[in-house]
């Protein structure tokens, strides 16, 4: 059967029928994925607004704000817009073009050309030309190139869709640690300035001693050197607590002086929940963003193979052209002026150097670069959520260590007060006492502060606190 390049019908037919090259995508499955936790976990569903859980509203609101609006959030969303409009374009590819054209041009034409214009009867050297119209081309999808560009398209909106939530789950977690970095450091503050306090007395009582007769001089020296350390702890932990203050305002995108008058406001330490939801393992790779975005970077660079390997056969297209044309513009109306021109066009790259096999390994070779990378996605998040679970399983134990050390040593200092009240003990002993208080209460401070940090660590690990901004 013969086909003629003149009819554009059956062409057309072949065409929509499909024959498209180049592999079809299958998302990856990962063995890792089914196994269940290696460390002990909770299997209840993972909470996504994990931040509410810790039932400070000034906390909330933060990590909401940064989420919604904060500069980091703002850029990931114009990436994502940018690539949602890149789909749309490479999708209008798919439909045919149509473009109004005009021309008014004066021509001169040559005496000495190949034409002896002069010897024409009727024909002017020099003439004007008018033309009005419509181009019109349609490139048939015959090998599937335009289909796999479109499929490459939607992936990228779909993997930058994927970074904006990345970005939305890495800023709750920053806001989150500098906002329990900022309480624990007020907190900090208020202790070590106790500290400091006690061991300044402490050393005071010394050198009247010393001066007395009842101790060494190394005796006072080294209560006057405990009370000066002491003294340099209250200003670092100062400084500590304002670089929490403008790292949440940094993060935020906002002035300073926007939010420090809340900030400063001593408040305690957020307390996580005891136990902390983890869901079931295999769900963990379907809602971390960052595995989701590697899937879909794979996702994409398949259907640049397809797209490369297309550039091997030949493009089929319909042309056409319709308008009026002549030399005076009021006879653009008539109907002898209409011009009209249609048909198919082809074109093959019969030798072009090995550019487009060349170019088709590279495709393959940016796939296989990008199933490594969704593999090595897949073992890190897994890896990651595991190693938060046993941090904060660890920091858990830490804490309720740290906190019955305080305990013991509470009971301490209420003997070593009474003692001192009844006259058992010198006021040395009992400065000795409350100091040793202070500094065991600012141990469970930093127990309490690191098992804060771990459960942070553990929602971010968990893929927790993206929007579902679905989208188009």
């Amino acid at each position: 059967m013969r086909v003629s390049l003149l009819s554009p019908l059956p062409l057309l037919a072949l065409a929509l029928a499909g024959c498209a090259v180049g592999p079809d995508y299958e998302r990856p499955q990962s063995a890792a994925a089914a196994a269940e936790w290696v460390e002990p976990a909770s299997l209840e569903p993972v909470d996504l607004s994990w931040w509410d859980s810790f039932h400070d509203p000034l906390l909330s609101r933060l990590v909401t704000q940064a989420i919604a609006s904060a500069p980091d959030v703002r850029v990931a969303q114009a990436r994502l817009e940018e690539a949602r409009a890149n789909r749309d374009a490479v999708r209008g590819g798919r439909l045919p073009s149509v473009n109004a054209t005009g021309a008014a041009n004066e021509n001169v034409l040559t005496k000495n050309g190949q034409f002896p214009i002069d010897n024409i009867p009727g024909f002017a050297r020099d003439f004007s030309l008018f033309d009005l119209g419509f181009d019109a081309s349609w490139e048939l999808d015959f090998w599937g190139r335009q289909q796999h560009r479109e499929q490459g398209a939607q992936a990228r909106a779909a993997a930058a869709q994927e970074a904006r939530r990345d970005v939305q789950i890495r800023l709750a977690a920053e806001v989150a640690r500098a906002y329990a970095d900022l309480r624990t450091a007020q907190r900090e503050v208020m202790l070590r300035r106790e500290i400091a306090s006690l061991l300044g007395d402490r050393a005071q009582l010394t050198d009247r001693l010393y001066l007395a007769g009842d101790v060494s001089r190394i005796d006072a020296e080294a209560a006057m050197a405990s009370a000066a350390n002491a003294e340099r702890m209250v200003p670092e932990a100062q400084a500590r607590a304002s670089a929490a203050a403008y790292r949440i305002a940094a993060l935020l995108g906002v002035p300073p002086e926007a939010i420090l008058p809340e900030l400063e406001q001593a408040a305690p330490l957020p307390e996580p929940p005891v136990t902390i939801a983890a869901g079931i393992r295999a769900d963990l790779l379907a809602r971390r963003p960052d595995v989701r975005r590697a899937e879909r970077e794979l996702a994409a660079a398949t259907a640049d193979i397809g797209v490369a390997k297309a550039d091997l056969y030949p493009r089929f297209a319909l042309l056409g052209s319709v308008g009026s044309q002549a030399v005076n513009a009021g006879d653009l109306p008539s109907r002898d002026s209409f011009r009209l021109s249609l048909g198919p066009s082809i074109s093959w790259p019969i030798f072009n150097g090995g550019r487009v096999r060349a170019q088709i390994r590279a495709a393959d070779a940016r796939a296989d670069g990008a199933l490594a990378a969704w593999e090595g996605a897949v073992t890190g998040a897994l890896a990651d959520s595991e190693s938060a679970l046993n941090r904060h399983r660890r920091s858990q134990l830490a804490l309720g260590q740290a906190r019955r050390a305080l305990a013991s040593q509470r009971i301490a200092h209420d003997l070593a007060r009474q003692r001192f009240s009844v006259g058992e003990d010198s006021r040395m002993q009992y400065l000795a006492a409350q100091a040793q208080l202070a500094e065991a209460e600012l141990a469970t401070l930093q127990a309490q502060a690191a098992e804060l940090q771990a459960a942070i660590a553990l929602y971010k690990s968990l893929g927790g606190g993206w929007q579902d901004d679905t989208g188009n």
